[in-house]
């Protein structure tokens, strides 16, 4: 897939070692439920939608539509009981009543099927308006009855038309520091585009919380980022790598130099660009570089070459790029005599490139 037009809503989230499939897709969470009162009446377990669910929910959502009007106006269609409506669940394996009663902050609602004793008008569900509005735009969820405000916002959207296809990013940073089969479970394969709604093969799964059918939008693009210098993780298995493609962003002086043509400080540029050609020296140096990892995986970033002042590009020096390379070198991965390091980390306090000889310092006894 190319993304090639323009975005029309960009998301954002991070992996890390905690994130599991109830955060990411949809899982079950506590909800004190309360009456029409607003007392407490005991705590239920109820779905609730992760980050990639909203994400893809997103894409069907007509955002030149008012949805908080629509809501409002659907209101007062449904006003009072014997104006009540009968919507499908998120399932679309049952139903529910839905109605409003004037001056409420709830929305009233009950399946179908349930019987009570207590009278027709009775709602064991109520749905908090504000916090319905709140699941409508993305911005939250109603609390106690997240799946039945869901069938209430999809029965808006059906009514006024609200209904998109609309190209949604998602972006995941450090998606290698969390437990990709963990995070995606079955979804893995709906990532693939053949499977996705528009795809050659689409394909639909049935969620196991709130058993509704879902599938991957073909207007769902996902963007993951990953440094291949964090050894604290594992990489990417070859499941998720079939369904990515992948692009390596290089440390790139050109970008140094544009940044300070720009900023018309065309001196602390040449400052900066040096330093930046010098440490690329130091670590591709065949006697320092060792191991399975390419000056690729290993250069510092052009940003950190970026600074306003020389005081800033001193401080980016001393308290990350030194101590970056210093790790490199603790780690194993650069072979680099004690001399030689603080030859070279002396030099670069002073904002200076280091000698020829420095950088191949014949004595290899010395460490």
């Amino acid at each position: 897939m190319k993304l090639n037009q323009s975005v029309a809503e960009l998301r954002f989230t991070t992996f890390h070692q905690s994130l599991d499939y109830e955060d990411f897709v949809e899982g079950l969470k506590p909800h004190v439920q309360t009456d029409e009162n607003g007392n407490s009446v005991g705590v239920t377990y109820e779905p609730e939608d992760g980050i990639f669910k909203r994400a893809c929910n997103a894409v069907q959502t007509d955002q030149s539509k008012d949805i908080v009007e629509c809501i409002d106006d659907y209101l007062q269609k449904i006003k009072g009981y014997e104006n009540k409506r009968e919507i499908p669940t998120v399932s679309g394996k049952s139903s529910l009543f839905v109605w409003w009663k004037e001056g409420n902050s709830t929305i009233s609602s009950r399946s179908t099927s349930s019987t009570c004793s207590r009278g027709e008008e009775y709602t064991p569900s109520p749905m908090n308006i504000e916090k319905v509005k709140l699941q409508a735009l993305g911005k939250g969820c109603e609390n106690n009855w997240q799946a039945y405000a869901q069938a209430f916002i999809n029965a808006v959207k059906e009514e006024y038309g609200a209904i998109a296809d609309k190209r949604v990013v998602l972006i995941i940073d450090e998606i290698n520091r969390g437990n990709v089969s963990k995070i995606f479970g079955e979804l893995i394969t709906l990532l693939e585009a053949d499977k996705r709604s528009q795809g050659a093969h689409p394909i639909k799964v049935m969620l196991p919380y709130t058993k509704a059918e879902f599938e991957v939008p073909s207007n769902l693009y996902i963007i993951g980022t990953m440094n291949t210098t964090d050894r604290s993780t594992g990489t990417l298995d070859y499941a998720l790598r079939r369904r990515f493609a992948f692009v390596t962003l290089k440390a790139d002086e050109s970008i140094i130099e544009k940044y300070y043509n720009e900023a018309g400080n065309r001196e602390l540029g040449d400052i900066a660009v040096a330093l930046f050609k010098d440490i690329r020296k130091f670590i591709e140096n065949p006697k320092h570089l060792c191991g399975d990892m390419s000056i690729d995986d290993l250069m510092i970033g052009h940003s950190f070459f970026m600074a306003e002042d020389k005081e800033e590009l001193l401080a980016k020096v001393e308290y990350e790029i030194i101590p970056l390379i210093n790790e490199y070198i603790n780690d194993g991965i650069l072979a680099v005599k004690n001399t030689q390091k603080e030859s070279a980390f002396d030099s670069w306090l002073h904002l200076t490139p280091i000698g020829e000889a420095e950088q191949d310092d014949p004595d290899e006894d010395e460490r």
